[in-house]
């Protein structure tokens, strides 16, 4: 190992002396030899009257050759060592502060210039997790841009050749260095550069505009979809930072977008069309899909954005593009997988571990309702976003006691998402996808429902007091929207977990639908009391709910009426829960397009029932005031697709609806089971089959499209 020379230099200005050598005599005798004197010889030899004779040492060749060669391999190690230190685990990113985009100005003043580490319990990290670092240190350098932000796996090929270049630096005792790298192979080629340097003409709102959206996106939608941290972007766009750094241009784009659901300023709408248009001229510009990609954290965090834009227009199947993309994006920084527990958080890893979860939970819904697979499947290990609100971010991440974190839903909405990726692995996944969690026939299932029940028990009971639902809360503040919002998917999720065995034959079937009804109608009753009190537009998290919801209850009052059990069973409360339903999807359906297309079914599918004189539609057929509202599908084909698979042909019943039928609920109904109750007839009939499908039809496909 080297020092710096001028660490070894004495403290006084004269030279020192060489360090004098012990005679032959005091060597051998193995003694203190002291200075000569006068005679010439050391105090030792002048008193045993013996010469003071000093001989040159005879150097050991053979141990000086071993010492140079431990040094020289302690060395390589030393300097492999640094190389991996030298960047962060995973992304491969430098440790020390970098700019998170290729702008032209340094975009690290989002972050501030703070301490952005906080010290924690310190942990040994796994072999794996050193693996992959040493992985991503190596062959980052191999890169097609200068970007080192990419991640190699441990079972990948680059692994196998690690390791071999591991072991040839250990038997040659240096670093591997390749002379043999042709630049033709290994850069950038003048022609594909064209990629990187073409920038984007965007065109900004007025800064009042802007001003107005940005307050309106976090106040509404930021507190349930913390993609951003507040404070730094607030002061990127201070800065003007959208001005030179086009990434951030197009996040700040992305924001103004989605702010624009909630804004009545017309400059929001499209020249001359409907509110259906609001937020469409910002949303335009950015373009995600580009020839090269370098995926960064604004990039990330717009394409994140975008998603939740797209599922509320024409076209929400762009939202699944974006989903896969943003699935990309994370694999390729190494998102997807653990930081190495250093000790330390920092702003760039949260806001990753942010816009991780964000994607997860919209792909778990989305996936959900169109009974398509999930991309961010179990093969992942991102540790939840911390409880902390953004204004701590820079005082250590240290949340103050007694004060409730805005996050902290965030963090239980994670939670709850992944309880839902399992239950839609393990029960309305594949075969091959069951038979890998282990299914090996019917008591699978009732131990996978009892499990999942089970971990859905143990959520409900980890709630903060602040995130528990109170109907009779005097406060509309954002702990009240959360509150919602999470009852709301709380109950979705139940549905999502027993809806596949509401039709089989074991002794599921009766609980799990009295499961589905009171989950069915709690989310219609929170979402009520909700709307009438903040009276403005539901978020996307609350209408696909709010439209099962409403089809599960139209679905057991129909086949309440074909069980014959009309004079029975209160089916009046019910109905006017499914009203309800169609009120929140007509208030939606002004700037959420997919909305007023799940209203239209709702309402072919009520219309089912002789009594229902209300058709929500006739009194404001176009919400929108310039457009045609888009047509829906006939009752008979919905039904007739579900019909297909369960080999018969739906007829309504004959006898009419009798408004004194209300007595009895549903639940007191599955009270008694018993096999010659009539309620099996409920759960065998056809409509209660085509509920229980696990998969959505292709003739709902245009809702998503």
């Amino acid at each position: 190992m080297s020092f710096d020379a001028t660490c070894l230099q004495p403290t006084d200005s004269q030279p020192r002396k060489p360090k004098r050598s012990s005679c032959d005599g005091c060597r051998r005798r193995k003694i203190r030899c002291g200075p000569p004197i006068p005679e010439g010889r050391c105090p030792n030899c002048l008193a045993s009257g013996t010469l003071c004779t000093f001989s040159p040492r005879v150097k050991n060749a053979r141990a000086e050759h071993s010492a140079i060669e431990e040094l020289r391999k302690e060395n390589a190690a030393l300097k492999a060592k640094l190389r991996s230190l030298s960047v962060c685990s995973l992304c491969a990113q430098p440790l020390f502060p970098t700019p998170l985009d290729d702008g032209p100005t340094n975009s690290a003043s989002m972050f501030h210039h703070i301490s952005l580490e906080t010290e924690t319990t310190t942990k040994k990290p796994l072999k794996d997790e050193s693996i992959v670092d040493e992985l991503t240190s190596r062959f980052s350098q191999f890169a097609l841009d200068s970007q080192k932000n990419k991640y190699f796996g441990s079972g990948g090929g680059y692994a196998l050749a690690n390791e071999a270049m591991a072991m040839k630096e250990k038997y040659l005792g240096r670093p591997f260095i390749s002379r043999t790298r042709r630049p033709v192979y290994w850069d950038v080629l003048p022609w594909e550069k064209e990629g990187f340097s073409l920038e984007p003409n965007y065109v900004y709102p007025p800064s009042d505009l802007m001003v107005s959206l940005l307050q309106l996106y976090f106040n509404f939608v930021h507190p349930t979809f913390p993609v951003l941290h507040r404070p730094s972007f607030g002061r990127a766009y201070g800065e003007g930072l959208h001005f030179t750094n086009m990434k951030f241009g197009g996040l700040l784009l992305a924001v103004l977008a989605v702010a624009s659901k909630y804004s009545d300023d017309p400059r929001v709408f499209v020249e001359g069309d409907t509110s259906l248009s609001a937020g469409w001229t910002f949303a335009n510009q950015v373009q995600v899909v580009q020839k090269v990609f370098r995926p960064t954290l604004h990039e990330a965090q717009t394409c994140c954005l975008l998603t939740f834009f797209a599922l509320g227009t024409s076209l929400p199947q762009n939202a699944w593009v974006y989903l896969g993309l943003g699935s990309r994006f994370l694999q390729q920084r190494g998102q997807h997988q653990r930081k190495r527990e250093d000790g330390k958080f920092n702003f760039e890893d949260e806001l990753w571990k942010r816009v991780f979860w964000s994607f997860a939970a919209m792909d778990k819904m989305v996936s959900l309702f169109v009974g398509r697979p999930s991309a961010f499947l179990l093969d992942y290990d991102v540790d939840l976003p911390l409880a902390v609100d953004d204004e701590y971010w820079d005082r250590g991440f240290i949340q103050p006691l007694g004060r409730p974190s805005l996050h902290s839903y965030f963090v239980h909405l994670g939670r709850l998402f992944e309880i839902l990726g399992d239950a839609m692995a393990r029960l309305h996944g594949s075969k091959k996808m069951k038979l890998m969690h282990g299914w090996n026939g019917p008591e699978w299932e009732q131990r996978t429902l009892a499990d999942l029940d089970s971990a859905m028990n143990d959520l409900f009971n980890s709630i903060p007091v602040h995130l528990r639902w109170d109907p009779d809360s005097p406060t509309q503040d954002v702990f009240f929207d959360q509150s919602a919002t999470y009852n709301v998917l709380y109950h979705y999720v139940q549905i999502a977990i027993h809806r596949p065995h509401i039709y089989k034959p074991s002794g599921l079937g009766a609980p799990s639908l009295s499961i589905c009804a009171r989950s069915a109608r709690t989310i219609l009753h929170t979402a009520d009391i909700w709307f009438k009190k903040q009276q403005r537009t539901p978020l996307p998290d609350l209408i696909n709910p709010v439209f099962l919801a409403g089809v599960l209850l139209v679905l057991i009052v129909f086949g309440t009426k074909r069980a014959g059990l009309s004079e029975s069973i209160d089916t009046g409360k019910d109905l006017v829960q499914v009203e309800t339903a169609m009120e929140i999807l007509k208030s939606a359906q002004s700037r959420w397009q997919p909305a007023g297309r799940l209203l239209e079914i709702l309402v072919e599918l009520r219309s089912l029932d002789p009594l229902s004189a209300n058709d929500p539609l006739n009194d404001e057929r176009d919400p929108t005031s310039a457009q045609p509202t888009v047509p829906g599908p006939s009752p008979s084909s919905i039904l007739d697709f579900y019909y297909a698979q369960h080999g018969e042909t739906f007829a309504p019943a004959e006898q009419p609806w009798d408004d004194a039928i209300f007595s009895m609920s549903i639940e007191q109904l599955l009270a008694d089971t018993n096999s010659s109750d009539p309620m099996n007839n409920i759960l065998a009939n056809e409509l209660t089959f085509m509920w229980a499908s696990p998969g959505v039809p292709n003739d709902l496909a245009y809702v998503g499209q």
